[in-house]
């Protein structure tokens, strides 16, 4: 079984409206990352009903963080082996410097948009901050052991133009928070129509591809490194403590 079609399957079983909606999705690219990992402590933050983390290798210690009891209890249904705990992004039940890997998939922009509606705002140096963002970030940061990697995904507001972050922000935030990070840009194919997504080059060229080469492959070659403030559909972020 193909990794689309068994974490597809897991949906399905748990909650089809979770469903990330594109077999290319940047976080199909995150998965792959993460398989390489093993014997260390992995927290995914807002993890919800715990997909990501059931596709790591089983010798992690594997922590399910979520604001959503009901998300929690339906992921400890299905996976019991992977630990919950129940507690905000920006709030770290852990201790500094204990944790070796954490996952922040598809998150940030939830906390943007929350901080948007709540006015929650920091003005430093004439730019914009999202506080959620960076009390989120900074605690990642404290609670990483020293080497420690965080592995971010987010939507690129140049593709969906509402309120998901561009890269100035995402930037800027890293740049308070981390010493060291990369960010990547995840399909940069072009996009003609936000009401027929099926229609857009982002969607047809991987499945084109898929014709002649394995998803991995694929997934790989839709990764690019960011220069600037540029065009993706979403961002792939390396963070080391």
């Amino acid at each position: 079984m193909s990794d689309l079609e068994r974490i597809k399957s897991k949906f399905q079983k748990i909650d089809s409206k979770r469903w990330w909606g594109d077999e290319y999705d940047v976080r199909f690219f995150l998965v792959n990352v993460l398989k390489k990992i093993q014997n260390s402590i992995v927290i995914d933050i807002g993890g919800g009903i715990g997909i990501i983390l059931s596709e790591l290798n089983k010798s992690n210690f594997r922590i399910n963080l979520d604001l959503s009891l009901e998300d929690l209890l339906r992921s400890k249904k299905e996976f019991p082996d992977i630990e919950a705990v129940c507690a905000s992004m920006n709030q770290l039940p852990f201790k500094n410097k204990s944790i070796r890997f954490v996952i922040c998939a598809n998150i940030l922009e939830v906390a943007k948009t929350m901080d948007i509606k709540t006015k929650k705002l920091l003005l430093e140096n004439n730019k914009t901050y999202y506080q959620t963002i960076i009390e989120t970030l900074s605690e990642i940061n404290k609670i990483l052991e020293n080497k420690g990697k965080l592995y971010l995904t987010t939507p690129n507001n140049k593709y969906y133009k509402t309120t998901k972050l561009d890269y100035n922000e995402l930037n800027n935030s890293l740049l308070m928070t981390f010493d060291k990070f990369t960010i990547n840009l995840f399909n940069t194919y072009s996009k003609f129509s936000d009401k027929y997504r099926k229609l857009n080059l982002t969607n047809i060229i991987p499945k084109a591809l898929s014709k002649l080469y394995s998803r991995e492959k694929i997934l790989n070659s839709l990764l690019e490194n960011a220069v600037g403030d540029k065009y993706s559909v979403s961002f792939f972020v390396e963070a080391e403590k």
